[in-house]
């Protein structure tokens, strides 16, 4: 049986925080948790074209977690909009600060 990706999965240096981009949209921001694909949707102004919306989603994540002091990373999807997010916080942290149940 095949496990079941985590929408954060903890590690020592931080977490990883699985994603889904929507690149191309009105207005940018984090939508909902995708139930079926364990990710949060989020939708972005900018293009997927260039790395332009890639930046995006890092400038957005570095306001909501400030303390990370640039340090959050895109770890896999560069070229998909199904994206792995690593930031150099404690579970505990994200999932307060992006409302996460601990079910999620």
């Amino acid at each position: 049986m095949a496990s079941r990706k985590k929408l954060l999965e903890s590690s020592d240096a931080g977490c990883y925080l699985s994603l889904e981009v929507l690149p191309g949209s009105k207005e940018s921001k984090l939508l909902d948790v995708d139930p079926w694909r364990h990710a949060i949707r989020v939708s972005l102004i900018s293009p997927p074209v260039s790395g332009k919306a890639n930046a995006e989603l890092l400038e957005i994540f570095e306001k909501i977690f400030p303390e990370a002091n640039g340090r959050i990373s895109l770890a896999k999807g560069q070229k998909s909009h199904s994206k792995r997010l690593f930031i150099p916080l404690s579970e505990h942290k994200i999932r307060e600060r992006l409302g996460l149940k601990d079910d999620h």
